[in-house]
């Protein structure tokens, strides 16, 4: 043979992806191997900039034998498998001191799926990707294909290298997960004696399309299948009858199933996460508590298990926060929400309940100044959620300023237009509208809404009025065309004619508007109020929109009460207050 180690691939319409996974493996094997199925962009192209070890392979509805093709092209010593939209991490450990003077003849090595564009967000799990180039050890199964070694004790598991895979578009994702089911249905008539894998992949196809009832069918039969010695596959779909379970409503068996393999698995983190969230789910926050304890304190498993990242961490503080802050104890729901952004700071979630907290006691402007300090605010996401949280709390200025402190570049946005229109600088809101008003975002609904109310407050009523016209073409945006058109009649002291087709939106896009004026901050407060009056007005004609009405200022008052409650929980017990309503 030649070398230590060796690349293969299949590949098809990679161009965009390719090299990025080349390049993380060019300096460190031997020689890469690439196989075309049909590609007609420019993959192949990239590729030869990499190896001459180029081939094309007819596609035949079979991923092992594509890659079975791939190995026998291969002359190195140990093959190692990757995807185009995969690239390797070495930084742990050296890949040819693992394959060195060793007796194994296959590693398995730590795979991250990444959920989320940034990479934060992601899944863990160990993959049978290196291995000797013998003649026994092929891929089989047209999908989800596998490499099976039969004598255990030639397999190692390593936490080196890892294989990053990356985050797949939604769209591009549902289109693989339906070829996927077609692909596995056929191969279930085909290979019964693989019923309990392949059902195992299937149930993971619809549960990732929220088909929950057939994925829970697909689990539950690979669930009474598959036994200890398949720890990976059985913990995996463990977790996945949970997931199931909890979006079906089915709490109690989803914790019955918790609680039996935690029994079996006593050290496996993500469980006990599962576990926490399912008691979360159902109102018992002070056992949840205990669960996400011990998730921590157990820490990340070991490879065999599927892992979510973050369970053992920043995802088990953030609903430790949550569960605290919703029992009342706001300070020790602070400390959890800060330990989860310690860990993980570009997981935003924490900060809503964070600022809450911090909202009872602290004026926005420093709850601003301690983010920042902390290093809370820095991704695009995290400014954009302090952003929201501001404007809910009636202080628009300030989220425009959190909006252009990215590190002096101003987020042009839909939302800092907004911000700006309701802290009453409408001119800055239209010239970043304009700006937006490019491309595909010319006929976004947000920002022709946004501006037509600009003019409004400007008491520019016949450009408002054009721009009504302009919305009313777009068939889809005719319900909040209409809702405009009603206020700019209602302002100018004109009644609505009736309306029947477009009530439903009607109702909601004008209390939207009412919603936002009433968290303005501005000198000339009279012109939102004024609006807001008229939204209310036009919204009561209804029966319909007087409940919808009734229902917005509850939640209004609710809001405030527990902000009330939050500030002086140190005063229970001092005075008894009956509230009234439900």
């Amino acid at each position: 043979m030649g070398g230590l180690i060796g690349v293969v691939m299949i590949v098809k319409d990679e161009e965009d992806k390719l090299r990025a996974c080349l390049d993380s493996v060019k300096n460190i094997v031997d020689e890469i191997v690439i196989v075309d199925t049909g590609s007609v962009d420019k993959t192949v192209d990239i590729a030869r900039t990499y190896t001459d070890k180029i081939y094309s392979y007819p596609w035949q509805e079979d991923f092992s034998a594509a890659r079975n093709f791939a190995i026998d092209k291969c002359s190195c010593k140990w093959i190692l498998s990757l995807d185009a939209d995969e690239h390797l991490e070495t930084g742990a450990g050296d890949l040819r001191v693992l394959i060195t003077d060793t007796a194994s003849e296959a590693f398995f090595i730590p795979l991250k799926n990444c959920i989320s564009p940034s990479g934060s967000d992601f899944n863990e799990i160990g993959v049978l990707r290196l291995f000797r180039n013998l003649p026994q050890y092929r891929f089989f199964g047209k999908i989800h294909e596998q490499i099976s070694i039969t004598d255990q004790e030639l397999v190692r598991f390593s936490n080196y290298p890892v294989i990053i895979h990356g985050y797949i578009e939604p769209g591009r994702r549902q289109n693989k997960r339906r070829r996927n089911i077609s692909m596995i249905t056929e191969q279930l008539k085909r290979q019964p004696e693989n019923q309990e894998f392949l059902k195992y992949y299937l149930g993971c196809e619809w549960l990732e399309l929220g088909k929950y009832q057939q994925a829970y069918e697909c689990f539950w039969s690979a669930y009474n299948k598959l036994d200890s010695t398949h720890i990976f596959f059985r913990s995996s779909v463990i977790r996945n009858l949970i997931a199931c379970l909890r979006h079906m409503g089915k709490f109690e068996e989803a914790l019955t199933l918790c609680m039996r393999e935690t029994e079996v698995y006593p050290e496996y983190t993500d469980l006990f996460f599962d576990g926490g969230v399912v008691l979360e789910q159902m109102g018992e926050y002070e056992i949840a508590r205990r669960w996400f304890k011990i998730a921590i304190d157990l820490g990340t498993p070991c490879i065999l298990y599927q892992h979510s990242n973050g369970t053992e961490d920043f995802l088990a503080y953030y609903h430790l926060g949550h569960c605290c802050q919703t029992i009342g104890k706001s300070e020790e729901a602070s400390q959890y929400y800060q330990a989860a952004l310690q860990h993980n700071k570009n997981f935003i979630y924490p900060l809503y309940g964070l600022y809450m907290v911090l909202a009872t006691r602290e004026s926005c402007e420093k709850i601003i100044s301690y983010f920042s300090k902390q290093g809370y605010i820095e991704s695009y996401e995290s400014r954009q959620a302090l952003g929201q949280l501001l404007f809910a709390s009636g202080r628009p200025d300030l989220a425009v300023k959190v909006c252009m402190q990215a590190e002096g570049l101003t987020m042009l946005s839909c939302e800092l237009a907004k911000y700006s229109l309701y802290s009453g600088n409408f001119k800055q809101a239209l010239d970043v509208l304009q700006k937006l008003k490019t491309g595909s975002q010319q006929n976004n609904a947000e920002i022709l809404k946004t501006e037509i109310l600009a003019y409004i407050f400007m008491r520019d009523i016949s450009t408002a009025q054009v721009k009504c016209l302009e919305m009313w073409r777009h068939q889809t945006m005719r319900a909040e065309a209409l809702s405009l058109m009603a206020l700019i009649k209602r302002l100018e002291g004109r009644q609505q004619t009736h309306i029947t087709k477009y009530e439903p939106g009607f109702v909601e896009h004008l209390l939207n508007i009412m919603a936002d004026c009433l968290r303005s901050y501005s000198e000339d407060s009279g012109v939102f109020i004024h609006v807001a009056k008229c939204c209310e007005e036009l919204i009561s004609q209804f029966e319909e929109g007087s409940r919808t009405l009734f229902a917005f200022w509850q939640r209004e008052i609710k809001g405030v009460e527990m902000l009330l409650d939050i500030r002086y929980q140190n005063m229970r017990g001092l005075y008894s207050w009956k509230k009234r309503g439900p």
